[in-house]
């Protein structure tokens, strides 16, 4: 009795001191500050093991040596992955450089991972990581050809990973028909995005009597004279980011974002300001250098500290397969201490007929 009375008393002992631990907030909960040794042999050992048992219940009959599939996958990986895991010869990126853990270089320990792993932990996500769960917006199908490329990516160079990322599909591409029209709905970046990659190119047009020079969103001066002080200065914010994204200025126009900005685009749905800076932000930088926009209708109202721009435009393109789409564009935003944030997106276009 008196050894269970011990072994009672230090089990409850140990209970009070991590509930004072928990509630004292004494634990340093910060991501430049590593876990014990110990600690960190129990979670990795515990990542583990659960990868490999869940691992056990994926199955596939695509063939993962389709070089389709690997092109696909490395046009996936680039827009997806490379801010934490890298590509060849690609330096250490501010992101990668503040996570805890470090994410692994894929191209150089990835080697030891199973296919069925793979896709496991790129579906399902890793919890205590920053690995997100990419089975929430992506099929499986896409998620295979991501495993595809990396079953080839270890001692790959850095001119064979660039081939294979150019001769991809683009990554995500939404709304194409395979006539080359734009479907009902479909996101109009996208639509940019692959005539940009199938060799179109803008040139300077006039569009109601303004110009629209290569590479620039400009709101015309009616849409924008014709609102409301107060609208205007949102609306400014909304142009701005634009502008910057034109400019491939990425990670100035990421700053005008709120980090729990909800973007929906093209079907999918990005919730934050790093989802989205590690999806469809470059991608979007790109289209808008290919595009020549025209605004048609603009409009607004600022309640307090939220304030909401929709905006109506024509937008083409040349090319192989030219584009003349019309283009809707709501935003809202919220003003902090600061400045005004953008905190939701909603794109949507459709073939202008």
């Amino acid at each position: 009795m008196k050894t269970f009375w011990t072994v009672l008393i230090t089990l409850l002992v140990l209970v009070v001191l991590g509930v004072a631990m928990v509630y004292s907030g004494s634990f340093n909960i910060a991501a430049d500050d590593p876990h014990w040794g110990g600690t960190t042999q129990v979670i990795e050992t515990l990542r583990e093991r659960s990868i490999s048992r869940q691992a056990k219940a994926v199955q596939t009959s695509i063939s993962l040596d389709d070089s389709k599939l690997i092109a696909n996958g490395a046009s996936e990986y680039a827009e997806m992955c490379t801010e934490c895991h890298l590509a060849p010869d690609m330096k250490d990126t501010e992101l990668r450089k503040g996570l805890y853990p470090m994410p692994p270089l894929l191209m150089k320990h990835g080697a030891h991972r199973s296919a069925a792993e793979q896709f496991w932990i790129i579906k399902h996500g890793l919890k205590m990581t920053g690995m997100p769960a990419w089975g929430l917006t992506h099929d499986d199908e896409r998620i295979w050809s991501m495993v595809a490329f990396l079953q080839k990516l270890p001692g790959m160079t850095s001119a064979q990973y660039q081939e294979l990322v150019e001769s991809g599909a683009g990554g995500h591409s939404h709304g194409h028909s395979d006539d080359g029209n734009v479907d009902e709905g479909s996101d109009g970046h996208e639509q940019v995005e692959e005539a940009a990659a199938q060799g179109g190119t803008a040139k300077s047009s006039q569009l109601d009597g303004h110009a629209h020079d290569h590479g620039v969103h400009n709101h015309g001066a009616p849409t924008t004279t014709s609102l409301p002080a107060d609208v205007k200065e949102v609306a400014a914010v909304v142009d701005q980011f634009q502008k910057l994204l034109a400019q491939g200025k990425t990670r100035e126009a990421a700053a005008l974002l709120d980090p729990n900005v909800l973007i929906f685009e093209g079907g999918g749905a990005e919730r934050s300001r790093e989802e989205y800076a590690s999806h469809h932000l470059k991608s979007d930088a790109e289209f808008l250098k290919t595009a020549n926009v025209a605004v048609r209708k603009r409009s607004g109202a600022v309640v307090g500290d939220l304030a909401w721009i929709a905006t109506e435009s024509e937008l083409k393109t040349e090319g192989a397969k030219p584009l003349n789409l019309l283009s809707t564009e709501t935003m809202v935003l919220k003003k902090s201490a600061q400045a005004w944030r953008i905190t939701h997106i909603h794109w949507s276009s459709k073939s202008r007929k």
